[in-house]
């Protein structure tokens, strides 16, 4: 199976589990994750996952790390210090305030939706091309595996997350 086959059967079954876990997402999504000590909730989890949908900007950003600058840019003056991973889901969070688990989850869709047109834009042998890692002892990945690895590592993994508090109160009780 190509990079591109796999990439866009990974994102019919994002959909389709985003779609499977909407009415529990609804009836929970005040319910507290189990891992990161009631920081955030379902629905905050599922405001990570919206923002973070349109995975092809992973394949983006390792495409440019082929052609990195030849400096890193100075930051302009009076620019705000760079936000924490917490400060930026917790801003994402708050951008989604007012949104329902039914905008969540289609925001999430538009995302991966937007993925497949860009993927489009790509030949095969960009996808297969391999480039290095964000992480400097990781090996080199393709730019499709970098693709993958945004959707079905760290989406499915905030999904598996949401899953697990569901569960709680859904399968486990």
């Amino acid at each position: 199976m190509s990079s591109r086959q796999a990439i866009e059967a990974a994102l019919a079954a994002a959909d389709a589990r985003l779609d499977a876990l909407k009415a529990r997402m609804e009836t929970y999504a005040d319910d507290k994750l189990l891992d990161d000590g009631g920081k955030w909730s379902v629905r905050d989890c599922l405001c990570h996952v919206a923002g973070s949908s349109k995975v092809s900007a992973a394949g983006t950003r390792a495409l440019a790390r082929l052609n990195p600058p030849a400096a890193p840019a100075a930051a302009p003056a009076g620019a705000a210090p760079a936000m924490s991973v917490d400060e930026r889901n917790q801003a994402a969070i708050a951008e989604r305030a007012g949104k329902s688990i039914a905008d969540l989850i289609a925001e999430a869709k538009a995302g991966h939706a937007a993925s497949l047109v860009d993927l489009k834009g790509w030949d095969d042998a960009t996808l297969e091309k391999k480039v290095p890692d964000m992480q400097p002892n990781r090996p080199a990945q393709s730019v499709g595996g970098n693709i993958l690895r945004s959707l079905e590592y760290h989406e499915g993994g905030q999904m598996d997350r949401i899953e697990g508090a569901i569960n709680v109160r859904t399968r486990w009780t």
